[in-house]
């Protein structure tokens, strides 16, 4: 007797709510809650509030970007409603179990102004989300090798770096594979066969909507250029942070050690990257000398800065969640 699929998604969401709770019930453990609230209380709040303003802009370069990606799609949206999706998007992506659910409601929001064009519109959820972790990455793997001083070579470290190399390799065989392999040219047989996959009308529809980009090139152009001011604007936020609790780290370091954060947090490993996210924030900081793991006490500016790097953006959710509270989606058009 098989499980069903429903069971199974119980279950692996279940599994996942373990892990969260043992990480954090760890973490609960070994932090001094009294030096936590006494360096929240010396905070510099004026560079968390500047960290608030960067990770709003942050949000605005992100619905650029999604305007362009739609655009390279045949979605033709105003502006200013991409801004609202992406807000009620980052709304859902935090207040949601995992990290893609505001994936999903943007791609639902997608169907209603462009119901004949459901893949595509799906297709630049995708993309906009491996843009953003993609330029993210050749950023860390630009500065690494002036960084590679600067780190303790502890294995943590060392595998967090490693999985780097390898989730970029990946993506860029892929895409290349996506863009360059002339499918169209493939022997008789392999079509026939590819003709009986199931479902392998849309599979063509997303090699097709993936190589639009080539013959969109100014737009693609300006989606890179606005993901590349997303990177910069989010790890400036972070900076802020790390300035404003007194944590010593560069702006470079930070821009590998955000990352690596969100390359593991985006794994369905915990429920939102909770508990995950503030051990990686933990074990990279001190990867960096910027906190210490050798004595009582000497973790709690990172656990401070994961905690704030989670809850400042929330500031903008909930504003995502008001712009979903109203919203006349029902009488808005593609145009």
């Amino acid at each position: 007797m098989t499980a069903s699929p429903s069971y199974r998604r119980w279950l692996w969401l279940a599994l996942r709510a373990l892990v969260t709770v043992g990480i954090v019930a760890f973490l609960f453990y070994k932090i001094d809650w009294g030096q936590l609230v006494a360096r929240m209380r010396e905070a510099d709040y004026r560079w968390l509030a500047l960290a608030c303003i960067c990770f709003g802009v942050a949000a605005m370069f992100g619905a650029v970007r999604w305007w362009f990606l739609l655009r390279i799609q045949s979605i033709v949206l105003p502006l200013r409603v991409v801004a609202i999706l992406t807000l009620i998007g980052q709304f859902f992506n935090s207040f949601m179990f995992g990290a893609v659910g505001g994936d999903v409601v943007k791609a639902l929001y997608l169907y209603r102004y462009a119901p004949g064009q459901k893949t595509h519109a799906t297709l630049s959820v995708l993309i906009d989300r491996a843009l953003g972790l993609f330029i993210l990455l050749c950023g860390s793997l630009a500065v690494l090798p002036w960084q590679l001083r600067a780190l303790h070579g502890t294995e943590s470290a060392n595998a967090a770096l490693v999985a780097l190399i390898v989730v970029f390799a990946i993506m860029t065989a892929g895409a290349a594979a996506l863009f360059f392999t002339p499918f169209h040219r493939a022997p008789t047989r392999l079509q026939t066969l590819w003709k009986r996959v199931p479902h392998h009308r849309i599979a063509e529809l997303v090699v097709s909507g993936f190589r639009q980009h080539g013959s969109a090139r100014g737009l693609t152009l300006g989606s890179i250029a606005a993901a590349i001011a997303v990177t910069l604007v989010l790890i400036a936020g972070g900076y802020c942070i790390a300035l404003g609790i007194g944590l010593p780290i560069g702006y470079l370091q930070l821009l590998i050690i955000i990352t690596v954060a969100i390359c593991v947090t985006s794994l369905p490993i915990s429920i939102g990257g909770h508990g995950v996210r503030e051990g990686i924030f933990v074990l990279m900081f001190a990867a960096f000398g910027a906190v210490s793991l050798e004595r009582d006490g000497g973790s709690e500016n990172a656990i401070l800065f994961s905690v704030l790097f989670f809850a400042i953006p929330l500031v903008w959710s909930l504003v995502g969640g008001a712009l979903y509270l109203t919203f006349r989606h029902e009488h808005a058009r593609a145009g």
